[in-house]
Order: structure tokens, then sequence, then C-alpha cells
């Protein structure tokens, strides 16, 4: 990537504190003279780690933004709202990285950068991680990406719940009759619901529980309980499941530093151990019940997703249309949507079970458009995908409360 095309007008200066406060403004296209860096993308095909993401193929170069503080408090959930224009040859990604106060990065939200020849306008919701204090901005492409008038502020919770609704407004409608948040299982959780009071949140697994937060979940959520005062902390590393979390080492560092009342584990690599080839499903219902019994005994309760929508799921008998019964019963399901596994590590450890797969995946299949329309790469949902998920996600905690 040109180095010229790293460059930018000079920011103006970040305004600090509250809700709809400026934190990053940088007008004009992004060309000569400021700040930004070019940073060059890996072998094309090749295969690369991103630690909220994991193992992919190099997504392309980035352009990216000074690191710019984020004017909130220490241990603050916060949203931003982000707004530019950009252009593409090719599909590429808008991305925030965020750091805590030792400069560690400590998570992103990325999203797809549509291909378009001309200038086209984007409004986004970003949460962040509790712990955040600076971010970048960044623009990726495999063939040059261009980006002008780029500026986040803050947001509430309630615009970015409105945002959401105006997003998912445009999309093929969920079918959430059939959520069973299973309350008796979450006594405590449930009460804090009802009466209000304060709830700490773990989300726990891999890039696919990332893109669930990023979808603005925890914005949905929190409109739903205005008395409750909610933390929600994403616990994140890519490809990753319970097959790593149940070890006492891992355990301390991705759950019990954050002394969650409440624990939500999916994603859709509890069944992918990196390292072994052999890894069984007896293996992974083993390690998973582990993982829960583990938050118990720190005093969190605990619910277990079934997989969101991520790679195609659609070909031979499981095409269109998606038929809840078929996935709840077939042993043949592709191995990343498989449920049997984590149903029964809930059941012998009394956790509750959130279908997080069959409304959004009857949503897909009912739209009749291909997947890449949800998506923004192989494996991960953009912000239509991103929607699905989310709104799911926020109706458990919704019927959780009923």
């Amino acid at each position: 990537m040109d180095e010229d095309v790293a460059r930018t007008a000079a920011p103006a200066p970040a305004a600090r504190g509250g809700n709809g406060e400026v934190v990053a403004d940088y007008p004009g296209e992004i060309g000569a003279g400021s700040g930004w860096r070019a940073v060059a993308g890996e072998k094309e095909g090749k295969i690369i780690y991103v630690p909220f993401e994991g193992f992919y193929a190099s997504k392309g170069g980035r352009i990216e933004s000074p690191r710019f503080a984020l004017g909130k408090k220490p241990g603050e959930n916060a949203w931003f709202r982000l707004t530019f224009s950009a252009k593409s040859e090719t599909d590429g990604f808008w991305w925030v990285d965020f750091f805590d106060g030792d400069g560690a990065n400590v998570n992103d939200v990325n999203s797809r950068l549509y291909a378009s020849e001309d200038w086209r306008d984007y409004e986004v919701m970003v949460p962040d991680m509790p712990s955040a204090e600076t971010a970048t901005i960044a623009f990726i492409s495999k063939k040059g990406a261009y980006a002008r008038d780029v500026r986040m502020s803050r947001a509430t919770p309630l615009e970015v719940a409105e945002w959401c609704d105006r997003e998912y407004a445009r999309l093929p409608q969920l079918d959430l009759s059939a959520i069973d948040a299973q309350g008796d299982r979450l006594p405590r959780t449930r009460k804090a619901l009802r009466e209000g009071g304060a709830l700490r949140v773990v989300f726990l697994g891999d890039s696919i529980v990332n893109d669930t937060l990023c979808g603005n979940a925890a914005a949905l959520i929190a409109r739903a309980f205005p008395n409750v005062a909610f933390t929600f902390i994403p616990s994140i590393r890519g490809c990753t499941g319970c097959w790593h979390y149940h070890e006492e080492g891992p355990f301390g560092q991705y759950v019990a530093r954050h002394r969650p009342d409440l624990v939500v584990i999916g994603g859709i690599s509890n069944t992918y151990k990196i390292e072994d080839a052999d890894y069984s499903f007896a293996q992974a219902e083993d390690d998973m019940a582990d993982t829960i019994l583990r938050c118990r005994a720190v005093g969190a309760e605990v619910a277990v997703c079934t997989p969101a929508p991520s790679y195609e799921f659609r070909e031979g008998a499981w095409a269109c249309p998606f038929d809840r019964s078929r996935y709840l019963a077939e042993a043949r399901a592709p191995s990343w949507l498989q449920s049997g596994y984590i149903r029964r590590a809930a059941a012998r450890t009394g956790a509750a079970l959130w279908d997080m797969t069959s409304a959004p995946c009857e949503a897909i299949s009912r739209s009749g458009r291909p997947l890449n329309w949800f998506k923004r790469d192989i494996a991960h949902n953009d912000d239509r995908g991103k929607q699905l998920i989310a709104r799911t996600l926020a109706e458990h905690f919704i019927r959780l409360a009923r």
C-alpha cells in the first residue's frame, strides 16, 4: 500500500468526556500530511493469527490512525458512533482496536467495507471493553482502501439500540417465539433483571462471541433493563473454546479476575482444539462441563449457547428451509454446528441452555440470500448477520426476566 495513502490532515484535538463528545475527528480525505500510517499486509493468502479472530488468511494492508484517548471512566462500558465515507476496489474492513492503560490490545470491533467505486457513507456503532482507554481506527483492504471525514463520538446505549432497530428493520425478521431462557437455572440473574441492581456479565469464547457483542447486543439488553447497572465484559481469544478456558491459568485470566455474576459461554470453537486433530466431542463435553463448574466455584451462574451462524450450513440435506427439529436431533450436522455435546454438558451441570442457532439460521434461510450477504469474510458476520445474532441473545435476557 502506498505510504502516501496513509496520511491525513492533522486531527482536531480529541474531546474528552460524556455522550456525544467527539473522541477522534479526521476531516477531509486521508492523504498526505499527518499522523496516520500504512501497515503492509502479509502475503495474500498467508494464514496469520489475529488475537480476537483466530487463524485466517491475511486481510490485506491497513491505513491506521494515531492512537487516541476515549475519555471514559476506568471500568465503564461505552459505545461510540463511527461515521466516515469510504471506497475500495474490493470488499474490505473498517476496524477499531482498543487498548488498556498499559497499551495492551484488549478487544477489536470490525465489519465490512463494501466494494464501491464511488464514495459510500457509513454510520456504525462500536462497543468497547470496560478496560479500554485508547483506540485506533483502521481501514483494511487487499487492493487499497480510501476514507474521508472520519469521526468517532460517544453514543448512549439507547442511541445504539435505536440504530440496531433501523438496521434490523432492513433484514429478514427473526422468529423468536420458541426461545426458552431457562430462568429456573439462573435465579440470581433473573432476580437482578426483575428488581434492578448490579450485574457483571462475562461473554466467554471465540470471535463469534465477540461478533455477538459487536452487534451491540449489550445496548439492546441495557435498553430493556434501565434499572440494572450492567458491566458487559467480552473475554475472547480467537479460535478458542472451553478446551482452553477450563484450565486453571486461562480460567483465572479470562473469567475469575472479572468477578462475574453471569458467564455466557458460546462460539463455534469448543470442538476445535488447535493442537489436537483428534479432539473428540466427548472431550469437548467434559471440558465445557469443567468450565461451567469452575464458574460456579467463583460464584457465577452460567448460560451455554449453541453455535451462532458462521460458515455455510445450507448444503446437501441441510439446504433451505432450516428445520429446527432436524437441527436438534441430527448428529450429522456440520461439526461446527453440532450442539449435542453442549446440551449434554448443560444437562449434567444444570447450566442454562440458550439456542443461538435456530432463529438466525431460519431467518437467513428464509431470506433466500447467499450467506455472503450477511458476512464479511469466510467465518464472520458483517453488520447484517451480527444484528440477527445480537437480537437473538438480547431476547434470551428479556425472556429470562418474565
